[in-house]
């Protein structure tokens, strides 16, 4: 019995997590980008991508959903050694970045303030994600052993979501 009903749990959940805007209804940001990121490793047909206001998907049958990113903004980040491609609006479900399943140091500044200091791995997409407050100008510096790579980031409602130029270098 008990394997039973573990059995009808999971399938419940399962169905609950299933592609559809159902399984969006009532997500927060995090857990929208939780599933757009699950969904591509399972390798469904969903087409996900992020602006500066809100998650989007489209799914296979047409249907579309959105969720709001509320107040603060989703950096998708993708440091490289030798290649890259340009973006400005990342896509979960198909962006590609060449240092995937690696470890970061993060430091992000306003100014001259340390607004963050983290370690930070990139996914199997190669892109790890910074949550930053709206309309700020930071400095991100990124580091991989005596690689680094350092630019100017915003996060304004014109600002790009997807960042694929920290070219990591000797210093």
């Amino acid at each position: 019995m008990k394997k039973l009903l573990a059995l009808a749990l999971g399938v419940a959940l399962g169905v609950a997590q299933a592609p559809s805007p159902e399984a969006l209804k009532g997500l927060g940001p995090e857990e929208a980008l939780a599933l757009a990121k699950r969904w591509r490793e399972e390798g469904q047909k969903v087409v996900s991508y992020v602006t500066p206001e809100a998650f989007f998907f489209e799914f296979p049958d047409g249907r579309k959903a959105q969720v709001a990113l509320r107040d603060r903004f989703l950096l998708a980040v993708a440091p490289y050694v030798s290649r890259t491609h340009p973006c400005q609006v990342h896509y979960f479900s198909s962006c590609t970045g060449e240092l995937q399943e690696e470890v970061f140091e993060v430091r992000v500044l306003e100014g001259e303030k340390e607004v963050l200091k983290t370690q930070l791995k990139t996914g199997r997409d190669g892109f790890f994600e910074l949550w930053l407050p709206r309309n700020r100008r930071y400095t991100l510096e990124i580091r991989r052993g005596n690689l680094v790579a350092t630019g100017f980031v915003t996060t304004f409602s014109q600002s790009p979501t997807c960042l694929t130029g920290f070219r990591l270098t000797s210093r």
